[in-house]
């Protein structure tokens, strides 16, 4: 029960996203970001839920990857996420995915780190039957619950 509990908080990370001007983001947010990554050009703030508390997400591109850092209020790292090459998502994530979804269609990935850039997982975006669904899983491929939106994918 326990770890039910725990794979629902920890697939709520992109529940109830939030856009946010950089006024709206607390001001220790800002300056652990920008002392961290001060050549980041063009940054998009959210606020969200990571862990059953409030968080800050700082996204941004470099070389035309996308990077997204998530902070606490009180400005402490807590996860990295980083863009990646679908094709290179290793094969035991891939195998879950066509297992649980064999006609979707990978259209994004990213890789889930710790604040010290340990792998911890993947998120990835498919297109199943016409749906954008979001798919969280470990570096084993173990799924975790999943993010549905009604957001059409042909609007991408």
């Amino acid at each position: 029960m326990a770890l039910a509990a725990l794979l629902a908080v920890s697939g709520q990370t992109n529940a109830g996203e939030k856009e946010l001007d950089k006024n709206q983001v607390p001001k220790a947010v800002i300056a652990a970001f920008e002392k961290a990554y001060p050549k980041a050009k063009d940054v998009a703030f959210e606020q969200e839920m990571f862990q059953g508390q409030t968080a800050y997400e700082a996204e941004y591109k470099k070389n035309g990857k996308e990077y997204e850092l998530l902070y606490s209020a009180d400005g402490t790292l807590l996860q990295k996420e980083e863009e990646m090459d679908v094709a290179k998502l290793p094969k035991p994530v891939v195998e879950a995915i066509k297992k649980a979804h064999p006609k979707a269609k990978i259209e994004e990935a990213e890789k889930r780190m710790e604040p010290d850039g340990t792998l911890t997982g993947y998120e990835v975006e498919i297109n199943a039957a016409g749906k954008k669904i979001e798919l969280e899983l470990d570096s084993n491929g173990k799924m975790m619950p999943i993010q549905i939106t009604d957001e059409p994918t042909a609007s991408r």
